[in-house]
Order: structure tokens, then sequence, then C-alpha cells
């Protein structure tokens, strides 16, 4: 999403802000637009976004990685920008998993648990997209973190833990919605392609999604 903020909203480079950036693991369900309800108490992640790929650190203003932490409700914590990036990036495994394989069975989370061999090699696709990343091959402890096993140990939690519950993406197509695979399983397509990772089980999946929301054109580009 930053990318496309940047190619479509903040053009310059000279005059972009800075960005910060959460992952919310707080349940909610949006009953209607600016109609939200808080069901599940969790956890925020907090952090600056790098301003380039090379991963260094944004001199974003502080103020809000300092008060958002304030607020109870919010449980948040803040991170460094890398420490943040692989929070996101754990998410999005999840999200990469959990969101298209449900949609394209209009089923809960829990139908997730009778494709194991699905599961294993989409995060292998993933794991080895992560592993080629420059940005994170300093970092201690990236290759066990985003190991194949510990990516299917993490989704498997996540799984368990919300078994009865129906992907925002479910939800998206049955109500004839724009659903968010470009974000998903398109980022992991194109950071694949930019660090030389082939991703066809990615580029399968972003495609068919593409297909059942009706943008044929868009999907023959995978």
């Amino acid at each position: 999403m930053v990318e496309a903020a940047n190619e479509e909203v903040f053009t310059d480079p000279a005059t972009r802000p800075n960005y910060l950036t959460g992952v919310i693991s707080h349940g909610v369900t949006l009953n209607a637009p600016f109609d939200i309800t808080h069901t599940g108490f969790s956890a925020t992640s907090l952090g600056p976004v790098s301003r380039s790929k090379s991963g260094i650190e944004a001199t974003a203003p502080p103020y809000l990685l300092e008060a958002l932490p304030l607020v109870p409700r919010f449980n948040a914590t803040t991170y460094s920008t890398l420490d943040i990036l692989q929070i996101q990036l754990e998410k999005l495994a999840v999200n990469a998993f959990c969101n298209p394989l449900c949609a394209l069975s209009d089923a809960k989370n829990k139908f997730l648990f009778t494709i194991p061999d699905t599961r294993r090699a989409l995060l292998t696709e993933i794991s080895r997209v992560i592993q080629a990343s420059p940005e994170l091959r300093r970092i201690p402890g990236t290759s066990e973190r985003f190991s194949v096993d510990k990516l299917e140990t993490t989704v498997n939690g996540i799984i368990h833990a919300n078994m009865e519950t129906i992907c925002s993406m479910v939800v998206d197509l049955r109500r004839g919605q724009k659903t968010e695979i470009l974000f998903i399983n398109g980022y992991w397509c194109r950071r694949g392609k930019e660090v030389g990772v082939p991703t066809p089980i990615n580029d399968g999946l972003v495609r068919r999604i593409l297909e059942k929301q009706g943008d044929m054109e868009l999907a023959n580009e995978y």
C-alpha cells in the first residue's frame, strides 16, 4: 500500500511525508462504513516505514509512536523499522494463505486444515522470497524466524485460534466487492520478481481471485 500511495498520491519524493505502519491483531467486525464493533482485545504493533528498500530507519516524527501506546484500548507497542517489517511479513504470510483459499472455497478458516500440502507449498514460496530480501539478510535470526517450519507453526496457531472466523476476502466476494488480493498475495508476486524468486502459487491465487471479482484484464497479467 505504501508503493500505491507513492505512485498515486505522494508522487514527489522531495515532498513525500514519512509513513507510520501498524499491524493490528484486535478482532473487529465491520457492520457498515464507519461502523465497527471491537470484538476481541489483542495488540497493536507500530513502527516507522523505511524511505528506501535498504531498510534505513525513517526519521519520522515520534509523536504518534509515543502517544498511541499510551491509549490502553490499543495495547500498542512501538518497534523499529526492521522489527515492524518482520511483524508485517509474518501477518502477510498468514493472510496470503488464509484469505484467498478460504475465499475461493467460500469457507471458514477451519477449511484450511484440510489442505496441508497447499499450505506447505505456498509458505515455502513465501519463505524463499523473504530469505532473498536483502534488507533482512543482516538481521540475526531471520533465517529461523522465516523458515518454512516456523511459518507453518505461526499460521497453524492463528488458524486454530480462529477456526470459526470468516476471512474478510470471503465477505468481499460474497458482497461483490473488490478484494485486497493485490496487497496480499500480489505483494509476494511483486517482491518475488524484485529478488528473483518465482512465485507461481501466489500468481495463480491472484489470478483466480481477480477473475472471481471480475477483473479479467488485470487477471491476465498474472
